[in-house]
């Protein structure tokens, strides 16, 4: 089995007691771009606090999704990356697991 972790819409960086409660993590859904949600420097914060062997960046201003929300360049500057590419989908299994963590973000549709 895999764990996943949606963190949907957090505004705040957990404490400590909730990290270690959350426990090992698989995948990590993780909001990105600020605003109403944390940005890039908590963002990589909580992923350098959990260790997720997968982090798939969300809720982030894209070329056609515009406005006050941060690029995920931000929060992959912040984890000491350059430029990912994206993919259109992603396909992981237990066997498949990076040995470290790793950064997919994933592609959208553009209309």
């Amino acid at each position: 089995s895999m764990t996943l972790c949606h963190l949907g819409d957090l505004g705040h960086l957990p404490d400590s007691d909730l990290m270690e409660a959350l426990g090992e993590i698989d995948v990590l859904f993780l909001p990105v771009g600020g605003v109403t949600t944390i940005g890039g420097a908590m963002a990589a914060e909580i992923v350098r606090g959990l260790s997720p062997k997968v982090v798939i960046p969300m809720h982030y201003r894209t070329s056609v999704l515009v406005g006050e929300l941060e690029p995920a360049d931000k929060f992959l500057k912040e984890l000491g990356l350059k430029e990912i590419v994206s993919q259109p989908k992603l396909s992981v299994n237990r066997a498949n697991l990076p040995p470290t963590t790793q950064v997919v973000v994933l592609d959208y549709p553009h209309k």
